[in-house]
């Protein structure tokens, strides 16, 4: 197996002095490994990294960060095996956590050819005005930051709630532009810093955590992704429950307890986020969007969609 040094991050993208503007980048570039398509944002010692891979096959890379920032990252997509400190972790899609630690290096792998991620990452001042009002789990984080240990938000990966990734695609798809955009990307990250945050404590919290084999995590998420993927015809519940090889009660209290929604409820709230960029993206009609998410009727989906966002879908493209 080749192995290429880790340069997805550290792309030839220009330099950026630090000002209170925002400042975006844009790029896509070619690697031996594979291809990359970046999106970047500074703003008030913010920056923000959304990254798309496409692997030609599974490598080997050596990553080494010298930055002193703190980072909210999130994979959205692939899974990774992770090497650092003579450990192994595994890293799997749908997953989020917060960690800071200065001048660490790790080698990591890609076990899937199509990987995506999301990373804001905070320098210390920046991160410091944002949590030192937070609560206890955020306050735990900046102590360990002020002794210089490394911190990080949860010793295991949490998995990606929607409403984390309801707060990932307004970032990513911000209707605004100039000082507004500006202040609503600082508004978002300082809403998903929240959110993570909320997540951490609501786990520790759980009397009863009801999804903690690693087995059932992995059935549900499928289940969740399964969902996802056949949302024009999803199953039923019991269908569901049979293909992931589990009793429908086991679907439904484990689905709620590590998504923090009904399987239904995440339904709804993914083809709506999936709506909102096609109306901001695309120049399909209204009932064509309506048809390819499933939708029994344009009529059923401008009622949902209203309800959820405050506007019609003609309202919001018009925006």
């Amino acid at each position: 197996m080749q192995q290429y040094s880790y340069v997805t991050y550290e792309h030839p993208l220009p330099k950026v002095i630090p000002t209170d503007k925002l400042v975006e980048q844009w790029a896509k570039l070619s690697f031996p490994y594979g291809n990359s398509e970046i999106r970047r944002w500074f703003f008030e010692g913010i920056k923000v990294n959304h990254t798309k891979n496409l692997f030609h096959d599974q490598f080997h890379f050596e990553k080494e960060n010298a930055d002193n920032v703190v980072s909210l990252s999130f994979n959205l997509k692939g899974t990774y095996d992770i090497y650092q400190n003579g450990q192994a972790y595994k890293v799997k899609p749908g997953q989020h956590n917060i960690v800071h630690s200065k001048g660490h290096s790790n080698t990591f792998q890609n076990l899937e050819l199509e990987g995506e991620s999301f990373i804001i990452e905070l320098e210390p001042e920046a991160f410091y005005r944002i949590a030192m009002n937070g609560n206890d789990v955020l306050k735990k984080f900046l102590e360990s930051m002020q002794r210089n240990e490394p911190a990080v938000l949860s010793p295991t990966s949490l998995f990606i709630h929607p409403d984390l990734q309801q707060a990932i695609q307004a970032f990513l798809n911000c209707p605004f532009t100039g000082n507004m955009k500006r202040l609503f990307m600082l508004s978002k990250t300082i809403e998903i810093l929240v959110l993570q945050a909320e997540a951490y404590d609501r786990m520790v919290k759980a009397e009863k955590p009801y999804a903690t084999r690693e087995d059932d995590k992995e059935k549900l998420t499928y289940a969740k992704r399964y969902v996802e993927e056949n949302l024009r015809r999803p199953p039923t519940l019991s269908e569901l429950a049979k293909i992931i090889g589990v009793n429908e009660y086991k679907l439904k209290r484990g689905f709620k307890e590590l998504f923090q929604t009904t399987v239904f409820g995440h339904l709804s709230d993914y083809r709506l986020d999936l709506a909102r960029q096609q109306l901001s993206d695309t120049s399909k009609s209204i009932g064509e969007i309506a048809v390819e998410l499933g939708y029994s009727s344009s009529q059923h989906f401008s009622t949902a969609f209203r309800k959820k966002y405050g506007l019609s879908p003609k309202n919001y493209r018009q925006l």
